[in-house]
C-alpha cells in the first residue's frame, strides 16, 4: 500500500466524484432488483422449472457483472481512504512499543530483558537462601542426632555396668559376703575411653558435605568424653553408694534367713521371696528414675535443637539481602517441543473449557478442523463413524 502523502487536489477530486459513483450504484441496485423481482415472483408463484432455472442463472451472471462494475466505481475512492488509513497506521507503527524494530520497541525489549534478569537473580537469591537455610537447619539436626547416638552408646555401657553392680548385690551370700562387698564398694567409677572411641555410628545428611560434617563431628566430640566420664562417675557413684548403704541390712537379712531356714524352711522361703520382690521393686524404681532423667535430657536436647534451627533460619534470612524489586508482569508462555504437545494442549482446553461451550461456539473455535474433515469427506469419501456426527448434503447450483 502506497503511504506517500496524499495530495489535496487528488483527494478533493475523488471525494467530489463519490456522490456520482454512489448514485450510479444505487441505480444499478434498483435496476438489478427490478429485473430480479419478476423472476422471483414467477418462481414463488409457479415453482422452479428448467426454463426458469436458465433465466435465473443468466440473471445471476448479470448480477455478478453489476457488482463488479459497482466495485470499479468505488475502488478509487475506497483505495484513497485505505491509503489515508495506511499513512496514519504507518506513523503509529513507527513508534509502536510492541514492534521490536522501533526505538520504543527496542527500549521495551531492553526493559523486558532487564526484568527477566532481575527475576532470575531473585529466583537464584531465593534458591540460595533456601539452600543456606537448609544447610543451617541440617547442621543443627545433625548435631542433635549425633549427640543422641553418642548418649545411646554411653547409656548402653552404663546400663551394662549398672546390671553388673546389681548382680553383685543380688547374689550376695554369707560365704562370699566379704569378697562381694569389697567388689561393690570398690566398683569402678571410670568410664573407659576405649568404649567412647568404639562409637562409629553416623547420620546420613542431604545438604552437608563431608568437610562440614567432619568439622561438626570435631565440635561435638570436643570435650564429650570428659563430660560423659564425669556423668558416669556421678551416676555410678550414686548407684554404688545406694548398694553399699544397704550391705549391713542385706547381711542381716541373709543371716536371719539362714537361721530361719534351719528351723522353718517354709518361712525362710517366704522371707527370701519378700526380699527378692523388694529388690526387684527397688530395681524398677531405679530404672524408672534413670528413664526419667534420660527423658529430661532428651527433651532438653530437642528444645535446644528447635531453638538452634530457628536461630539458623533467622541467620540465613538476614544474611540474604533482598534487592529492589523491578515491576514486571510475569506470564507463562508455551513452547511446544513436539507435535504431540498440541494434543495435550487440546485435552486441557477441552476439559477446562471446550466441553462447556455450545455447538455454535465450538464450530467457530474449531472451524479449521471442521473444514478439513469436510474436505476429506468430499475428496476421499472418508467419514467419521460416530453417533455424535451426521453428514448432510449441501447442494448449490452452478
Amino acid at each position: 500500500m502506497n503511504t506517500d502523502l496524499i495530495k489535496v487536489e487528488e483527494f478533493t477530486a475523488l471525494i467530489k466524484s463519490a456522490p456520482d459513483a454512489i448514485l450510479q450504484n444505487k441505480k444499478s441496485i434498483a435496476a438489478c432488483n427490478s429485473a430480479g423481482q419478476g423472476i422471483l415472483d414467477t418462481i414463488e408463484g409457479e415453482g422452479m422449472n428448467d426454463n426458469l432455472d436458465v433465466q435465473a442463472a443468466d440473471y445471476l451472471k448479470k448480477v455478478g457483472v453489476t457488482i463488479k462494475n459497482m466495485q470499479i466505481r468505488r475502488s478509487p475512492i475506497t483505495q484513497i481512504f485505505d491509503r489515508i488509513r495506511s499513512v496514519f497506521t504507518s506513523d503509529e507503527k513507527a513508534i509502536d512499543p510492541k514492534d521490536g524494530s522501533t526505538i520504543p520497541g527496542r527500549i521495551t525489549y531492553a526493559r523486558d530483558q532487564y526484568a527477566a534478569k532481575k527475576r532470575q537473580e531473585e529466583r537464584r537469591r531465593q534458591e540460595e537462601a533456601a539452600r543456606l537455610a537448609n544447610i543451617e537447619s541440617e547442621k543443627v539436626s545433625y548435631k542433635a542426632a549425633l549427640n543422641e547416638l553418642i548418649y545411646t552408646h554411653y547409656n548402653a555401657y552404663f546400663t551394662q555396668k549398672s546390671a553388673e553392680l546389681e548382680q553383685l548385690f543380688n547374689t550376695l551370700h554369707l560365704n562370699s559376703f566379704d569378697l562381694k562387698s569389697k567388689l561393690i564398694r570398690e566398683f569402678s567409677l571410670v568410664y573407659p575411653i576405649e568404649h567412647f572411641h568404639q562409637f562409629t555410628k553416623d547420620k546420613e545428611t542431604y545438604y552437608l558435605d563431608p568437610f562440614t560434617k567432619g568439622a561438626l563431628k570435631t565440635e561435638i566430640f570436643n570435650g564429650k568424653y570428659e563430660q560423659l566420664a564425669e556423668q558416669f562417675k556421678f551416676d555410678m557413684d550414686d548407684l554404688r553408694q545406694s548398694f553399699a548403704d544397704r550391705l549391713a541390712s542385706k547381711q542381716k537379712e541373709l543371716y536371719e534367713e539362714n537361721q530361719l531356714r534351719r528351723t522353718n524352711e517354709e518361712e525362710a522361703n517366704r522371707a527370701e521371696k519378700e526380699r527378692v520382690e523388694r529388690e526387684l521393686a527397688e530395681r524398677k524404681a531405679r530404672e524408672g528414675e534413670q528413664a526419667r532423667k534420660e527423658a529430661e535430657r532428651s527433651a532438653k536436647e530437642k528444645a535446644n535443637e528447635q531453638s538452634g534451627q530457628m536461630q539458623a533460619l533467622f541467620a540465613a534470612s538476614e544474611a540474604t539481602v533482598v534487592p529492589q524489586a523491578v515491576k514486571a508482569k510475569v506470564s507463562e508462555k508455551i513452547v511446544v517441543l513436539h507435535p504431540n504437545g498440541f494434543l495435550e494442549i487440546f485435552q486441557m482446553w477441552w476439559i477446562k473449557e471446550g466441553n462447556q461451550l455450545t455447538i455454535e461456539e465450538l464450530e467457530k473455535a474449531l472451524k479449521k478442523m471442521l473444514t478439513y474433515c469436510e474436505k476429506i469427506a468430499n475428496k476421499d469419501g472418508e467419514k467419521l463413524n460416530s453417533k455424535y456426527i451426521r453428514y448432510i448434503e449441501e447442494v448449490k447450483a452452478k
